[in-house]
């Protein structure tokens, strides 16, 4: 998967989704996606040349458990053969649910 591909699938959920952090315009809508870069990896390709694999977070935020977005999402995954485990907690200040995991994206 490439970054572009990451990007395009949480756009076609048709919800607010931005890079590295909630713009101020999405910071109390929900659902929404946030997803940020957090391990970069050199990885050594044939010839002796180095490719760059980044494994990146995608938080999802609703105000319900087990959304119909973050159920939908996790479909789309499946259908491409993405199968990552996906953590769930409950931010009791912000009343908010937050489902999270990570994607390795080749760059």
């Amino acid at each position: 998967m490439t970054k572009e591909e990451l990007s395009n699938l949480l756009h076609s959920l048709d919800i607010p989704v931005n890079e590295g952090v909630a713009s101020n315009e999405n910071e109390n809508k929900y659902p929404r996606t946030v997803y940020w870069d957090y391990i970069w990896e050199d990885v050594l390709a044939s010839g002796e040349e180095y490719e760059n694999r980044v494994t990146y977070q995608v938080s999802f935020y609703s105000k319900t458990p087990k959304h119909e977005k973050l159920i939908e999402l996790r479909e789309r995954l499946r259908d491409i053969g993405k199968h990552p485990t996906i953590y769930h907690e409950y931010v009791e200040k912000d009343k908010v649910f937050h489902s999270y995991f990570s994607l390795e994206v080749a760059e």
